[in-house]
């Protein structure tokens, strides 16, 4: 493993004048559970990591409203925390699914969502959830929702010398529910695929349907065509099938180490059935 060096600033004005002095040769990390790894396998060899640990200003749950998520948050945190459970049930899901408790102590919110996996566990219920990404840099601050933050396998809208600052999360409508789904091919294992939906309910009928799908194409995946079907309809089982289609005509997953194409495709639209399900549920 190439030598590099190791700044611990204490404040973001810090962090950001040792990323300008590198001039691109370094790289922010959070809690390393993903850095780390790719430093390993040497598939990115900067000559500086900037830990974000030590500054304040990037943890921390705050309620305003809606739900203000510092990107040095821990999921373990988020995972403990009984009122973020009860708003934002797909989330919580997501979070006590991530990988392990051990993981959970150490990863954090900004730095799973900046690594860009497809298989991110938290990124389906964001997208859901109309979840904006706070990003800062030397050059200012930036809100994009979370649909634009990702841009392919590890690739971010963010350039090099800015950082995820946090999540909000708007607050949660009256009659709307939530789910998330996800398999493995081990309980702690990356997401085969996942899945998340949202929708708000007028007695039977679907005002809002949201759906995201993860590991199932490039980026965390909105389901817009999927989405657009259920609204304004009661949802029923021939609708639910219909969604099914759609999914499986949405996505484009690849074949890899873990499992086919084919399988992802035909999971993906059985697993969006079932959130769909489930949120109706939740919202009644």
């Amino acid at each position: 493993m190439k030598k590099f060096d190791y700044y611990m600033p204490e404040s973001l004005q810090e962090a950001y004048g040792l990323m300008e002095k590198q001039k691109g040769r370094a790289r922010y990390i959070a809690g390393g559970t993903d850095v780390i790894v790719r430093i390993k396998q040497r598939a990115i060899e900067p000559e500086a990591l900037i830990s974000l640990r030590h500054i304040g200003d990037l943890t921390g749950v705050h309620w305003n409203g809606g739900l203000r998520l510092g990107s040095m948050t821990v999921f373990r945190d988020i995972e403990r925390d009984e009122e973020i459970a009860r708003a934002f049930p797909a989330l919580h899901q997501a979070v006590s699914v991530l990988a392990n408790p051990q993981v959970r102590n150490v990863a954090t919110l900004g730095g799973n969502l900046s690594n860009a996996a497809p298989s991110a566990d938290c990124a389906p219920p964001l997208l859901v959830l109309g979840a904006t990404a706070e990003i800062e840099g030397p050059g200012g601050s930036r809100e994009v929702p979370m649909e634009a933050f990702f841009k392919g396998p590890g690739e971010t809208c963010m350039d090099e010398t800015e950082l995820l600052r946090s999540v909000v999360v708007p607050g949660r409508e009256e009659g709307g529910g939530t789910a998330f789904l996800k398999t493995g091919r081990v309980s702690q294992d990356i997401a085969l695929i996942n899945a998340a939906a949202y929708v708000v309910m007028e007695g039977s009928v679907c005002r809002t349907c949201r759906l995201a799908a993860g590991a199932v194409a490039p980026v965390p995946l909105r389901l817009e065509k999927a989405e657009k079907a259920v609204e304004g309809r009661e949802v029923t089982p021939d609708l639910l099938e219909e969604v099914k289609g759609l999914v499986e005509a949405e996505v484009s997953p690849i074949t890899d180490v873990r499992t086919t194409a084919d399988y992802r495709r035909i999971m993906s639209g059985v697993l969006i059935k079932r959130a769909l399900q489930q949120a109706v549920r939740a919202a009644a």
